[in-house]
């Protein structure tokens, strides 16, 4: 059980920051008011970056961070951030990123749980 209340911990802390580098790239490189295609494209890497260093610090399993990264990185980040006015506070995209790591980790748990 402690295991999993740490997974889920990680996996919160892996999602925050996956959202918090996403809004900080996109904001450092809008900066002319254009988001053009291949800085979309940059963007794209951060949730795979993140969870790669994250699970090497932590010294957790890298392909299931990598999924829970892009999984939070699409599901709650990406649609907020498109749906977004622009004017939102950025602890909103943290807490955002909190829940959704969380969330993306319950498949796992419950994979675990079947396996055993």
């Amino acid at each position: 059980m402690l295991n999993h209340l740490k997974f889920t911990l990680y996996s919160s802390l892996l999602g925050s920051f996956v959202s918090t580098l996403f809004i900080l790239a996109n904001n450092f490189l809008s900066q002319d008011n254009l988001f053009e295609f291949w800085e979309f494209l940059l963007t794209l890497f951060i949730p795979s970056l993140t969870a790669i260093i994250f699970a090497k610090i932590f010294k957790l399993r890298l392909v299931t961070f990598i999924a829970i990264g892009n999984l939070t990185f699409i599901i709650p980040i990406l649609g907020a951030s498109f749906g977004a006015s622009g004017s939102e506070p950025f602890i909103s995209y943290a807490l955002l990123g909190l829940a959704g790591g969380a969330f993306w980790s319950f498949p796992f748990i419950l994979y675990n749980y079947i396996k055993k």
